[in-house]
């Protein structure tokens, strides 16, 4: 057998005809490209867990998101010598609107107040009372798709404040402006529930509103954190959950809202930017110390997004959500009025709701305040026995369970 002679070969000389660096792949070259593969591989496998797991989490969240709650907000009856106003918004919705007069001849600001979700502008008067009494006018009204306005085709509303809530907001904030008889006074906002968020957003958004309230109030992210971090571990394991940063957790969560969004047509109101946008107005927030809807906590974080001390945060005790004024009528009232009275150094102007109307805040008279902590109200509106409006229907309050 012919033998095969190696020896005038070189096994690792480049090709016939090819010249330049052997064909061979080094050690270390082979071991940089494996190491980039590999790593390639595992980012690619990284992004589709995380994809994964966000669609997982859509499916599972976002309908709890959307679910409206068994909401079953009091709803009151008319006062029959309000006087009764049409509220346009800037895309033609007709809302209901009544405007409740103070009690005395010289009116020391009106109030815009924004009601609970599922009630109805009447429940003013379970909030406003003590502001009636001490001189404050209060324009209330019903938001769209509820009480007696006008319904947005294909809207549906939610516990969560929407922007559409807002403009409605605006639009009974220009209507006071383009009131001669009204654009002279101060004006402040005062919601509840649901509301409060609007009124927050609202003020932030409106040069006439010097000061604002809000009772309960509530927002997206701050709620959809507490809740994910309270109750994740029904939807998944508990040493997932820990694993989690917080910022992935708040990319969830935005996602979550984006996608709501998305599939209903329009933004929730970012009351959270609202607020730090309020540093140069006042701002007075209520909270129950037994709300565990609105909690206390949540109360405080929010406050403190508009820079000022704590002296306007007023946790009531032992109180439920929305329930505040029943724990404490004569305190509550106090604080509302005490709250807006007091001169405040803001700016006039319209709102953004595509208005003309400018206010021009004069100074605030003290003389003619009642004495409202001792108890001076009037009665002219018709009360039940805990100090509250005469109810119709009276049905199960808000969440009652936790208030």
């Amino acid at each position: 057998m012919a033998e095969v002679d190696f020896g005038s070969h070189d096994l690792f000389a480049s090709p016939a005809g090819i010249t330049g660096a052997p064909h061979f792949i080094p050690s270390v070259e082979f071991a940089r490209i494996v190491s980039e593969a590999v790593l390639i591989i595992v980012v690619l496998v990284l992004i589709a867990l995380e994809i994964l797991f966000q669609l997982l989490v859509l499916k599972f969240s976002l309908p709890i998101f959307e679910h409206r709650p068994p909401i079953g907000a009091e709803l009151y009856p008319p006062v029959p010598d309000a006087e009764q106003v049409t509220i346009v918004t800037k895309d033609g919705l007709a809302l209901a609107g009544s405007l409740l007069a103070a009690r005395g001849d010289s009116p020391r600001g009106v109030i815009l107040f924004c009601h609970e979700l599922d009630s109805n502008r009447w429940s003013a008067l379970s909030y406003c009372e003590g502001l009636l009494a001490a001189g404050f006018h209060v324009l209330t009204f019903d938001f769209r798709n509820q009480g007696d306005s006008q319904s947005f085709p294909g809207y549906q509303a939610l516990h969560w404040p929407s922007v559409l809530e807002v403009e409605d907001a605006l639009a009974a904030a220009t209507f006071i402006s383009n009131r001669p008889d009204l654009a002279p006074l101060p004006l402040g906002v005062f919601g509840v529930s649901r509301g409060g968020g609007v009124a927050l957003a609202a003020a932030a958004e409106c040069d006439a509103v010097q000061r604002v309230a809000s009772d309960g109030a509530y927002c997206c992210n701050e709620m959809l954190l507490h809740f994910t971090n309270r109750w994740g571990r029904l939807y998944f394991p508990d040493r997932l959950l820990r694993l989690l940063p917080r910022w992935h957790v708040q990319i969830s969560l935005w996602l979550i809202r984006r996608a709501s969004e998305l599939r209903r047509g329009f933004k929730y109101a970012n009351v959270e930017r609202a607020l730090s946008q309020l540093r140069h107005k006042r701002v007075l927030m209520i909270s129950g110390e037994r709300d565990t809807y609105a909690f206390p906590e949540s109360t405080r974080n929010l406050h403190a997004r508009t820079g000022q001390d704590d002296s306007t945060v007023w946790i009531v005790p032992a109180a439920k959500h929305n329930m505040a004024r029943q724990s404490d009528p004569l305190e509550y009232d106090r604080r509302l009025v005490e709250f807006f009275s007091t001169p405040a150094p803001g700016s006039t102007g319209p709102c953004s709701a595509d208005s003309q109307g400018k206010s021009s805040v004069g100074p605030v008279s003290n003389d003619t305040a009642p004495n409202v902590a001792a108890g001076g109200k009037s009665g002219s509106f018709p009360v039940n026995g805990n100090g509250r409006p005469a109810l119709v229907g009276n049905r199960t309050s808000l969440f009652s369970s936790d208030r």
